[in-house]
Parts: C-alpha cells; structure tokens; sequence
C-alpha cells in the first residue's frame, strides 16, 4: 500500500478522535490548554454546590389577586419585548445550526459550458490544435475538515452556550416585565385606596364648609372659619386631581408591558386594596441568587467565552482535510456523457499558518480580553444581587415598622379628631383646632396607605431578587403544608393551610 493510501485510511480515525466526546463535564473542564490564571473567577463570588433552592414559578399568584393573575397572563402573549427574544433565541438556535454544519463534509455540485478562444500565438507550432472550442463540465466537490484539535467542537459548545444565555435572558426578561407589572399594578391599586381616602376627605370638608357657613349665617362663628373650610376643601380636591393623573400614568406602563395601546387599556377601580401579603422568607445564601436568570446566563456566558479561547488556541494548530471531486468534462458535445469523459480527484489537504501577521495571537488576546470583561461583569452582577436582596429586606422590614407606628398615630389621631369636632360644635374652640386635626388625620391616613404600597412594592422587589419566590425549607412547608414559606404554623392551623393552598 502506497504511503498516500495509508495516510488516507488513517484520516478517520484521526477525525473521529478528534471529534470524540469529553468524559464528565463540558469541553471547557478538558481543555488541552491552560487556562489562564488571570481568567479564573475568584471562589468568594462562585455559586455554592449545594442543592439548589426551588422557586414558584408563578410567584404573582401567592398575592392571592385574580386581576393580577389576569394581566399577568396576558405578558406571555402580548409583551412585544418579549416576543424580540424568542426571535433572538431563534437567531441564535441559527448559529448554533451553522456551527454544527462544519462538522459534516460539505458537498457542492458544479456545471458549465464555456466556449474558449485562446491565442494562436501561445499554441505554438505544433499545428492540428483548436484555438476555439467549447468546454462542458458536470462536476461535484466534497471538502471535510477533521477537527483534530477540537476547533469546531469548541465553536460548537460555545453557540451552544450562547443559546442557554439567551433562553436565561429570555427568563430574566420575562421575569423583570412580570415583576413591574406587579408593582406598577399594586402602586395603582394604592393609589385607588388613597382616591378614597381623598374622595371621603373631600366630602367630609364639604360638610364642613356647610357647616361653617351656617354658623357664619347664625352669627356664631366668624367669616374666616368659612374661609378656611373652603381652603382645605380645594386642597383635598387638589390632591385628588394629581392622584388621577399619577393612576393614569401607572395605568398606560402597564399597557404597554401587556402589549396594548395606553388609549384603549383601562383598569377600574375597586372599593378594596389589596389586603393580602405574603410572606417571603430570604436568608441571601449563595444557592438562593442561583434562582437568578441573569446570574445563570452570566454564567453561560462564560462557557461560551471559554470555548471560544479553546478555538482560537486550536488556530495555531495544521487543518487537515479530505478534498474530493468527480464530474464529467468534454470539449465535445456528444462525448459528454461517456465513460472516458470522467474526471475525479481524491487527496488530503493540510493548511497550517506559517506567517499571519499577528492575527492568530491577536484574536486570541481579544477574547481572552472579553473573557476578563464577562468575569469582571459577573461579579458586579453577584454583588448587584446580594444588593438587591438586602435592600428589598430592609426595605420590607422597614415598613413593616412604619406601618404598626403609622397604625398607633392613626388611631389617636382619630380619636383626637373626634374630640375636636365635639368641642368646635359646643363652640369651645374656633374652627383652626379642629381644620388642623382634620388635616393632621388625613395626612395620617394617607401615610399609612403609602407605607402598605412600600411593603407590597419591598415584596415584589425581594421576589426579583431572589430570582422567584423561593422555599427555603421544603421539609417544614411539607409538613405543615404552607407554601407561602412562613414554616411557622401551629398544628391546628395545618389542614386550612393545606386547604388554602390548593385554592391558590
């Protein structure tokens, strides 16, 4: 057997070694290259091995709100950012495809019929030769690369990585757009509890200008207690004006993130808030922030930069080819299709880089660059994380204080109101003790209302944070049945826990 023909026989299994997969784990755990140290993440920002720890998907359903659970839906369906990301994970699907082709032999056909005239004077004086004749060919190629070195399994692992990242970022989209719907839509409906907080004030002052004009009209009191109840009612009017305005603009946000035009979306007032709060238990360890969409594709991000190194280290490396043709040639119609019009070619091709410039080590340099970048990103984004987190906590604890304080000072201010209308009746007092408790209380009661739009707005945020609501003690929520994650029900409260929360 012919030195050629041997080399030949071995291509395969040179080619399928190289193509092999790697044992346990990605490409990127078995490089044959190092990787270099300053490309290491540091072990303080690495996500734990632990198991990680479940989420509830629809999270939005645990604030026990139906309209919610409504305009949420309607996200998935209508959202038009996220439809651009089901067609960038489709883009990239696209990519992945085309990496994965360069695995297979590429086969291309060719034909032409070409009619030549060359000059007599290159023909020479042999004589009998046709300066002008007509050239047919039929031909087809084959040309398949073996990937020795693991240059195109890196670039496949890479797009492959890349799709992972686009389908987490497509989660974390999905979960940022659900999650200002949530507060957009609690904002609203806090603003619908201070219209009737407001629409009752104003009706109060109403009666009070009434009040006040007749006791001008029966001599009792002067023309400027009048004057001070007219005040404090365009005052109330005024605030319930800009609370309108402020609802309309939460009420198109939300519009658009449904994907409706603001000038045809409404939502309609209820008489009630929302009255239900859960309770969101978070103790920030690292396998909580793993429930992170934007973590996890940070994470896939890496991966693929990582293979991307291994690829362009395999750049330096020879290419080694199968290079084949077969066809029909003939300067001869009516030849064409005979036997001896055959033309075939068969051999390897290899192509190492001798000289390129400094091109290879460059693009290298790049991507190890980027590399550094996407850790250096990765790292901002588990510290932004553990932020967030700690923010919404202290946030959610903080109004949780404000609103038992704010619940004290409405109750006395009620109560001092109370006593100042008596007193301003008996006339023991002018009508500026009793506007200045009526004022006092209503500020009061809008306070409080504020506070309980923080807390639910403090939830929602540390559910974003932590990725989705998350069980941090499965075995208690088993056994007590409460998937609300509170883990501290008595025993006689199980059975309408567990009821509850098959309802929800």
């Amino acid at each position: 057997m012919s030195i050629h023909l041997r080399f030949l026989s071995l291509l395969p299994c040179l080619y399928f070694a190289g193509c092999a997969e790697f044992p346990n784990g990605s490409v990127v755990d078995h490089m044959p290259f190092s990787e270099p140290t300053a490309l290491q993440v540091s072990s303080q920002y690495k996500t734990s091995t632990s198991q990680s720890i479940p989420v509830i998907p629809q999270w939005w359903t645990l604030f026990r709100d139906e309209e919610l659970n409504a305009l949420v839906r309607k996200v998935d369906d209508g959202s038009f950012e996220l439809k651009a990301g089901l067609a960038r994970i489709e883009r990239a699907c696209a990519v992945l495809g085309v990496s994965r082709s360069d695995l297979y032999p590429q086969l291309n056909g060719e034909g032409s019929a070409i009619k030549t005239r060359t000059s007599k004077n290159d023909l020479g004086s042999g004589g009998g030769i046709k300066n002008n004749y007509n050239q047919y060919r039929a031909a087809m190629g084959m040309e398949w690369e073996f990937d020795l070195w693991g240059r195109i399994k890196y670039l496949i692992n890479s797009a492959e990585a890349d799709v992972e990242a686009t389908m987490l970022a497509q989660q974390d989209l999905r979960l940022s757009l659900k999650g200002q719907l949530a507060q957009n839509y609690f904002a609203l409906r806090f603003l619908d509890e201070e219209h009737r907080v407001l629409t009752a004030a104003v009706k109060i002052r109403i009666d009070n200008v009434k009040l006040a004009s007749d006791r001008f009209k029966a001599g009792r009191t002067g023309e400027l207690d009048v004057a001070r109840a007219e005040t404090e009612l365009a005052t109330a009017r005024a605030s319930l004006a800009s609370i309108s305005g402020q609802r309309t603009r939460l009420e198109n946000a939300i519009a658009v993130i449904v994907g409706e035009p603001a000038s045809d979306f409404r939502i309609s007032r209820t008489p009630k808030a929302p009255a239900y709060l859960p309770a969101i238990k978070a103790g920030v360890p690292m396998n909580v922030l793993e429930n992170r969409p934007d973590i996890a594709a940070q994470i896939k991000v890496l991966k693929s930069i990582y293979n991307r190194i291994g690829s362009a280290k395999a750049e330096f490396l020879p290419r080694v080819s199968l290079i084949s043709s077969a066809g029909l040639s003939s300067i001869d119609a009516g030849d064409f299709l005979s036997w001896s019009s055959r033309t075939f070619t068969l051999g390897p091709s290899i192509s190492t880089p001798i000289f390129q410039g400094g091109r290879l080590r460059s693009n290298q340099k790049q991507i190890e660059a980027e590399c550094k970048e996407a850790v250096a990103d990765y790292q901002q984004l588990v510290l932004v994380a553990f932020r967030e987190v700690e923010d919404a906590l202290a946030d959610l604890a903080s109004a949780r204080n404000q609103r038992d304080a704010q619940l004290e000072a409405l109750s006395a201010s009620r109560k001092s109101l109370n006593l100042s209308i008596v007193r301003y009746q008996e006339g023991l007092v002018n009508s500026l003790e009793t506007i200045d408790a009526t004022r006092e209380q209503l500020n009061i009661e809008r306070g409080y209302v504020q506070i309980r739009a923080l807390e639910y707005d403090a939830t929602v945020r540390l559910i974003r944070a932590l990725g989705g609501a998350s069980c941090l003690d499965a075995k208690a929520c088993q056994e007590c049945g409460c998937i609300l994650h509170s883990c501290n029900c008595r025993s006689e409260n199980s059975q309408k826990t567990v009821a509850e929360a098959k309802a929800h």
